[in-house]
This record gives structure tokens, C-alpha cells and sequence, in this order.
């Protein structure tokens, strides 16, 4: 355990990126099932690699598949505070369900381009944390750009890579010191290649279609927790 007089003090920024379709539905109710305690164990973990939480704020994206969904393909939350707010983001995913979707795959990547968009705490020891969790491959990006819903704006694989490594899109609030991707993939997705370029991201291999159901919650927290931690 770390003294209390060298712990680095950071705000912590996490966004989660859930595949909402109807396989995930372990992975979401493990989620719901550990809102009201995600905090205090995070924060735990985080003490023990040696950071002291100052401000902690949790966004959630769930998407789904432009082709089915339409509309409801992308839902986004405002950021909540943790831990006054604890109730309220525990309200807000109980309202989200593993529904929708084609059988296939989803659009992972688009919700990864608006995570990369989010109004972020921008501070030298800041962290900006982005979780996604997803039992298949992504849909190709723009491959959905006919169907309801979809964004006008969105990137191509390059503009996205472009958007993370903070060398174009100017707008983004992402910061290169401050910014941690944590993917929970099948071994042989997009996620897994993404690995190799994406820096300052981390890959943990899940079972396809298995909604996540093979990892802890605690085995969670301790990877997001390590990689918001690391100082590269």
C-alpha cells in the first residue's frame, strides 16, 4: 500500500462503449449489477498503484447496428459524477437493455469516434479512459452510411487512427499524455488489430458471442485501473 504523501492525484474521465445487441446481455447486467460499487473499488484499486482520485466521471455510449437499429443505434449519456452521483448512473443503466441488432456485428468504431469526442478533463495528470466492451467484430466504418441515424460527419479508418493519435481532428479533447484505450474483443477482431497502432491502448481477448460472461468484474476494474495508472 502507498503512503498517502505519494499518491499522484489525478481526475479520471472513463467513457464505456458497450455493444448493446442482444448477446450482451451478461456483460451488461455485470455492469448494472456493479454501478454502485464501481467506484469505491476503482478508486481502491487505483490507491493501490499509487494515484489518488480527485474527480472521477463516467460517460456511457451503447451501440448497436445502423442497418437494424436506426435511431436507437447509438445512445450516449451525459457524464456522471462519482460518487454524487452514484444513483443516477445506476438509474440510467437500468435503463439499458441487450436488444436489437442483426446477429452479426455492430458499430463498434463509430462509438470509439464519439468517445474520442467527449468533453474530457484536460489536466497534465489528467486521465481520459476509454473502455469498450464487445463479443464480435466491428462493422466496417461508414459501411452503414445509408441506413437512419447515421452520422454525416463520421471518419474513415484513417481519420479515426488520425483522431486518436491527437494529429488532426483539432476539436477532440483528447490529450497524448492523458488518453488510455481498454478493449474487451474477440481474439482475431478489428479491436485485436487496432492494438498494434493504437498506442497507449490495451487488448484483453474475450469469447466470441459469449457476452463477456468468460471475465470478472474485479478482473475489469484491475485492467482499466492499470492501464489509467501506467505514465506511457
Amino acid at each position: 500500500m502507498n503512503s498517502p504523501n505519494f499518491l499522484t492525484k489525478r481526475n479520471i474521465d472513463i467513457v464505456f462503449c458497450i455493444d448493446g445487441t442482444g448477446s450482451m446481455a451478461p456483460c451488461i447486467d455485470n455492469v448494472k449489477n456493479n454501478a454502485r460499487r464501481f467506484y469505491i473499488d476503482f478508486a481502491k484499486e487505483m490507491t493501490n498503484l499509487g494515484n489518488e482520485i480527485d474527480m472521477m466521471r463516467i460517460k456511457v455510449i451503447v451501440f448497436r447496428d445502423y442497418k437494424s437499429d436506426g435511431q436507437n443505434s447509438m445512445v450516449e449519456s451525459a457524464f456522471f459524477e462519482l460518487p454524487a452521483e452514484e444513483q443516477e448512473f445506476s438509474a440510467y443503466l437500468d435503463g439499458i437493455h441487450a436488444t436489437g441488432g442483426c446477429g452479426e456485428d455492430a458499430n463498434g468504431l463509430e462509438a470509439l469516434y464519439r468517445a474520442m469526442q467527449s468533453d474530457f478533463v484536460t489536466g497534465t495528470k489528467d486521465r481520459q479512459v476509454i473502455v469498450l466492451f464487445a463479443d464480435t467484430t466491428a462493422i466496417p466504418l461508414r459501411k452503414r452510411k445509408k441506413y437512419d441515424g447515421y452520422p454525416k460527419n463520421m471518419v474513415d479508418e484513417e481519420g479515426l487512427l488520425e483522431t486518436w493519435m491527437c494529429t488532426q481532428d483539432h476539436s477532440s479533447q483528447l490529450r497524448e499524455s492523458n488518453k488510455r484505450l481498454v478493449m474487451f474483443a474477440p481474439k482475431e477482431s478489428c479491436y485485436e488489430k487496432m492494438k498494434q497502432c493504437y498506442n497507449r491502448s490495451v487488448f484483453t481477448p474475450v469469447q466470441i458471442h459469449s457476452g463477456l460472461d468468460d471475465i470478472s468484474f474485479a478482473d475489469i476494474i484491475k485492467i482499466i485501473a492499470a492501464s489509467a495508472s501506467a505514465v506511457s
